[in-house]
């Protein structure tokens, strides 16, 4: 048994047990990718010299279970094709009757070739073993040439849909997946190299490493091929991971504005909150960008110069000014709503209202929620607050003259 057959025996009956759970409801490609692991369970389960010995004692046929092993091999690559047709939308919900016409042909012409070639004894895979009459060369012939088959029309279907595919997940993997069948194709390449050298007699083509090196390359295109398949699942968790922790990041900023504007709050079930971030993130947004419209009547060009001055006065470092500074408006409109304060005459021009993309606001949205708590921030907010305090009316302005105004009311509770 191959190292990395042992290696990967372990994951893939986890993935085909878990794979279960659902499998009767599930989607028609989840179930045809569930056939593949299956498939390649059942292989590498096989090709363990343990259970070879057995099966082939229980079967009383020497060999025998190689012969298993390359049948559930051919159905895998008939599976994997039908699972790459499936999820470019060729499949349309039928079977390809091309692929399992060339299955059943390929696997009744195998099985007629191993009743008739000399076989090795049982601790001896058929996949080193390439001496005899013509009975063993046709039987590797019409295994590779079957699979050679398969990986090409794999590889076509990739191509031409990897290059229609957007930027994203689903792309990636079918790039993936040619790079497992170009693989694939040059261990078979290699393979069937091998064997025609050993059969017609050709020594400059009979490398000791030819095994080793065939053995490499079939090794390494199913393990790209469960890396392409797995990587729309991965990219997905990566997401929810990036949401789950922008979420956070703006979550203070969401609960300390919506204690001012209950208002703006919609109900989200518990289920949708815990099993889908990339939607409380959304609703984060949502909320936290029509609190701020709810508030910003209580806001003024003054204000924002005096809540800048202020800040400047407290050593604010000028990458963190502006989300300080939108952090002390927010704190000042938030206490003016609670009071009852009367809301100011002409308003003022927000960052948010520039135009952002949803990742630029997300991004703006925690730097504010990250200055939010900061003791220059309150202290500023609550200076602002206090009664007749001294706001300057133009940006930078020191306290008096033309432009200065007096914010009446109580300070912040």
């Amino acid at each position: 048994m191959r190292p990395f057959d042992l290696a990967v025996l372990p994951p893939v009956w986890i993935l085909t047990l878990l794979g279960l759970r659902g499998l009767r409801t599930a989607p028609r490609r989840n179930r045809v990718l569930w056939t593949v692991w299956a498939c390649w369970a059942v292989s590498t389960t096989l090709g363990a010299p343990a259970v070879r010995r057995v099966v082939d004692a229980l079967l009383g046929v020497v060999s025998v279970t190689n012969l298993l092993v390359h049948l559930v091999g051919l159905a895998a690559t008939a599976t994997m094709l039908e699972f790459v047709r499936e999820m470019t939308g060729r499949a349309r919900g039928r079977v390809s009757r091309l692929n399992m016409a060339g299955l059943a042909v390929a696997s009744c012409a195998l099985t007629a070739a191993f009743l008739v070639m000399p076989r090795p004894g049982v601790d001896t895979e058929l996949s080193t073993y390439s001496e005899g009459p013509p009975a063993g060369y046709l039987y590797w012939v019409v295994l590779t040439g079957d699979l050679a088959i398969g990986l090409a029309a794999f590889a076509r279907l990739c191509w031409v849909h990897g290059k229609h595919a957007g930027p994203g997940p689903v792309r990636t993997s079918l790039w993936l997946m040619r790079i497992a069948t170009l693989l694939g194709a040059a261990g078979l390449t290699h393979r069937l190299v091998h064997l025609n050298a050993s059969q017609f007699g050709w020594p400059n083509l009979q490398p000791a490493a030819a095994g080793v090196v065939t053995e490499a390359l079939m090794a390494l295109a199913p393990a790209l091929f469960a890396l392409s398949v797995l990587w729309p699942s991965l990219a997905e968790y990566r997401q929810k991971r990036v949401a789950v922790r922008q979420a956070d990041r703006i979550a203070p900023l969401w609960r300390l504005l919506q204690a001012a504007t209950p208002e703006v709050v919609l109900p989200l079930p518990e289920e949708l909150r815990r099993n889908n971030p990339r939607l409380r993130l959304y609703r984060y947004v949502i909320e936290i960008r029509d609190s701020v419209f709810a508030l910003e009547g209580h806001l003024s060009e003054a204000l924002l110069a005096a809540a800048e001055e202020r800040l400047r006065a407290g050593s604010i470092a000028d990458g963190q000014l502006a989300p300080a500074v939108e952090a002390v408006l927010l704190r000042y409109a938030m206490t003016a709503e609670l009071e009852g304060r009367d809301q100011a005459p002409g308003g003022r021009l927000r960052p948010c209202d520039e135009q952002m993309d949803l990742d630029a606001e997300i991004r703006w949205f925690q730097r504010v929620a990250a200055a939010i708590e900061l003791p220059a921030v309150v202290a500023a907010a609550r200076e602002l607050g206090a009664p007749g305090a001294p706001v300057s009316g133009a940006p930078g302005g020191g306290g008096g003259g033309e432009g200065e105004h007096r914010i009446s009311g109580a300070g912040p509770s």
